[in-house]
C-alpha cells in the first residue's frame, strides 16, 4: 500500500513538474514523412507568457525501434523569437537518421546557417513510415507509462491498420494526448495523409497552433518549411506566382560568418524548372547557372559562385534575374535582384 501511495505522489509531482516547465506548450508542428534525405518532425513551443524550456532530455520518437534522447547537450526552445538570434527561437527540426551527426544545441547555435536549429536521432533505421504512422513527444520511448507530452497518428487509411502502430494510438487515447474513437478501424480517426502516403514535397502541418489532440489540429500541405511558421497549400494561389524571392537586395562579403555565401533564399510555390543568371550593371552576363528541372515546392536556395567570365567577381553592385516556368501549368515567372559584392577588408 505505502508502495503504491509512493507511486502516486511521484506521479502528481512529475505532472506539476511539466506544468510548470511549460512542457505543456511544447507541440509538433509539421512532419515529414516521405523526404528525399532524411524524415524530420518541426517542434515548436508556445505560451502567453514568455518562457523558455530545455528540450534536450525529451524524446521525439515513433517508438518503434531503438529511440534516444535528443542532446546530452542543452536545447532551449523559447515561446518568442529572440531578435538576438537569427533563427526562430521557439522551433527545433528533429532528423530522423541512422547516420551520426552533431546537433545544434544552445553552444552552437546554428552552425549550418541554414535558418533553424537541427536536431540528429539514430532513431529506427527504417525511419517514419508513408503509410500508418505516429509521431510523439515524450519524456522516454515507452507510450504505456503516461509520459507523452504530444503526439499525432496519421494513415493512408488504406482498410488494414498497423496493429502496432494501433497500439500507440490506443496509449494516446489512454492519457488524453488523442481523442477517442470507438468505431471498427482505428485509421478512421488519424491524420489522413492519403492512400499512396505523402509525396516528397509534402507534410503534416498543424493549422493555427491550435491543439484539440484530434486529426482536426492537421492539415496537409505542398509546402515544407521547417524551422519557419506553416504555410498551406491554399495560400499559393493568391497571387499565382511560382516562386518569390525572400529578399530584393543581398549583400555578399566572402569570408565574413553571415554574410559570407552567395545564397539567395527562394520559395518556390508550385513545381517549376529554375535558372539564375547574373549580370553587370551594364547589362553584360557573367553567370549562368544549371537548369533546375522540376522543383518542388518550399524553401530553396540558389548560389552564385561570386565569379564572372572565369574569374572572380570584383566589389560592385550586380543585377541577378530569376526565372522560373512551369509547363504543367504553361506559366512563366521572374524576379530581378540586387547583389552588392564587396571584397573590402
Amino acid at each position: 500500500m505505502k508502495h503504491l501511495v509512493k507511486m502516486f505522489l511521484f506521479f502528481m509531482i512529475f505532472i506539476f513538474t511539466v506544468r510548470d516547465n511549460g512542457i505543456a506548450g511544447l507541440l509538433i508542428n509539421e512532419i515529414s514523412c516521405e523526404s528525399v534525405q532524411d524524415d524530420w518532425v518541426e517542434i515548436f513551443f508556445q505560451s502567453d507568457k514568455r518562457e523558455q524550456m530545455d528540450i534536450s532530455r525529451l524524446f521525439v520518437t515513433m517508438y518503434y525501434g531503438k529511440s534516444e534522447k535528443l542532446s546530452d547537450d542543452p536545447i532551449t526552445l523559447y515561446s518568442y523569437d529572440r531578435p538576438e538570434t537569427p533563427y526562430d527561437d521557439r522551433f527545433a527540426v528533429i532528423h530522423f537518421t541512422k547516420v551520426a551527426k552533431s546537433d545544434e544545441t544552445d553552444l552552437t547555435g546554428d552552425s549550418n546557417h541554414n535558418g533553424y536549429i537541427d536536431v540528429y536521432c539514430n532513431n529506427y533505421t527504417g525511419s517514419l513510415w508513408n503509410s500508418d504512422g505516429i509521431v510523439a513527444i515524450d519524456t522516454d520511448d515507452d507510450p504505456s507509462n503516461g509520459g507523452i507530452i504530444d503526439f499525432v497518428g496519421y494513415s493512408n487509411r488504406d482498410g488494414s491498420v498497423n496493429e502496432t502502430i494501433a497500439s500507440y494510438v490506443v496509449h494516446a487515447q489512454k492519457y488524453n494526448q488523442w481523442e477517442a474513437y470507438t468505431g471498427e478501424n482505428i485509421q478512421a480517426c488519424m491524420v489522413d495523409i492519403g492512400t499512396g502516403g505523402l509525396k516528397t514535397f509534402m507534410s503534416i502541418v498543424r493549422k493555427g497552433g491550435v491543439d484539440t489532440n484530434t486529426m482536426n489540429d492537421f492539415s496537409i500541405t505542398s509546402f515544407q518549411t521547417p524551422g519557419r511558421e506553416n504555410m498551406f497549400s491554399g495560400e499559393s494561389t493568391q497571387n499565382k506566382r511560382l516562386f518569390s524571392s525572400a529578399k530584393k537586395k543581398i549583400t555578399i562579403i566572402p569570408n565574413h560568418p553571415k554574410l559570407g555565401s552567395g545564397d539567395i533564399d527562394l520559395f518556390i510555390y508550385e513545381t517549376c524548372n529554375l535558372r539564375l543568371r547574373i549580370f553587370s550593371p551594364v547589362g553584360l552576363l557573367l553567370y549562368e547557372s544549371p537548369l533546375y528541372t522540376d522543383v518542388f515546392p518550399g524553401n530553396l536556395k540558389l548560389n552564385w559562385d561570386l565569379k564572372g567570365l572565369h574569374k572572380n567577381a570584383c566589389t560592385g553592385l550586380y543585377l541577378g534575374r530569376i526565372e522560373a516556368s512551369s509547363p504543367r501549368m504553361k506559366k512563366t515567372d521572374s524576379e530581378i535582384i540586387y547583389l552588392i559584392l564587396s571584397r573590402y577588408k
